[in-house]
């Protein structure tokens, strides 16, 4: 018994320490009540029994004191990445949340031979909007943009703001086709948008570009072809916007 009554003086200062970290004090609890444990006959005495009650709730308390620690650390890590990935003012995913949740979805298509489509948004006379009725006007603009593509998307499909009036959505598991319908219903959805703003009417204009991806594809080739395909449709539209205006003239 001399081991096991020589129960360390100092051992519940070093569990209840409060300057300890949880999983010291748990440790040495639990080492505390194994070496009591291990060392006693088969009949202990009340006060050896007792002690090893104690050191056992010591151990369960700590336990849960770190099951807790845990789980807040890990909810406020997960609220600091989705802030990391999120646009500020529209909710919706920024470009690094864009191009995280992109590889995702590519490895998903290598994995299960899947193809997507991704559609680069580019509003057309943006600036004119912040020139003419201020930035929280454009701030309107740009959050009705977001709503207004999340409204024609899937739930598992992704919107993002990459950057000024530029966005992308994200149209996974569908074929060409089928994708390009979608694409065509989110582009007659944005060029007949409006925005009310102080008994002013704002209209939103986008030029869009599509790009097909699938297995083996890399997230920046998509992204830089479906950013080309816009540029050429915006080019286009101004081309035919100039000769309307001259063929009026």
């Amino acid at each position: 018994m001399g081991n096991l009554l020589s129960f360390p003086m100092n051992a519940w200062d070093v569990i209840n320490t409060q300057d300890k970290a949880t999983s010291d004090s748990l440790f040495t609890a639990l080492t505390i009540l194994r070496e009591c444990l291990s060392s006693a006959p088969h009949t202990l005495d009340g006060a050896t029994v007792q002690r090893c009650k104690d050191a056992t709730e010591t151990a369960l308390n700590a336990a849960m004191g770190a099951e807790r620690k845990i789980l807040t650390q890990s909810l406020h890590i997960e609220e600091i990445e989705r802030l990391a990935c999120t646009d500020e003012l529209t909710g919706a995913y920024n470009r690094r949340g864009f191009q995280k949740e992109f590889e995702r979805v590519l490895a998903a298509a290598n994995r299960y031979d899947e193809t997507g489509i991704l559609i680069y948004v580019d509003l057309d006379g943006f600036k004119p909007i912040n020139d003419t009725y201020g930035h929280a006007a454009g701030d309107l603009v740009l959050c009705e943009v977001v709503r207004t593509l999340q409204e024609n998307c899937r739930p598992h499909d992704l919107v993002a703001r990459l950057g000024g009036d530029e966005f992308a959505v994200l149209l996974s598991r569908t074929d060409w086709q089928n994708g390009l319908n979608r694409a065509e219903v989110i582009k007659h959805a944005l060029n007949t948008k409006s925005v009310n703003w102080n008994d002013k009417t704002i209209s939103v204009r986008a030029s869009l570009g599509y790009q097909r991806f699938g297995p083996d594809d890399s997230h920046t080739e998509v992204l830089r072809q479906a950013d080309s395909a816009m540029y050429k449709a915006k080019r286009l539209r101004t081309e035919l916007s100039r000769s309307h205006v001259e063929f009026q003239s």
